[in-house]
């Protein structure tokens, strides 16, 4: 599996994840402060593990862009 596979894999489970428990606490019998309590407590989670996914990808992204600079510049001093 490739690495841009493995992110579009880890955004999905990120975003499958906040979807099911949004659902399953605007449907669970609690109050409606509790439900925005809870709802606020979830996203503000949610916040912090999609900041360090990003994070995570943006590193991967910059190390495939140094690999390839690295591949070319190896390529370009052997044919000089």
């Amino acid at each position: 599996m490739s690495k841009k596979d493995n992110s579009k894999l880890m955004m999905a489970a990120i975003v499958g994840a906040a979807a099911g428990a949004l659902a399953g606490v605007l449907f669970a019998p609690e109050s409606g402060k509790k439900s925005r309590k809870l709802i606020k407590k979830k996203a503000n989670k949610l916040k912090g593990e999609l900041s360090e996914s990003m994070q995570d990808l943006a590193s991967k992204g910059m190390e495939s862009v140094n690999e390839l600079k690295d591949s070319a510049e190896n390529i370009i001093t052997k044919k000089a």
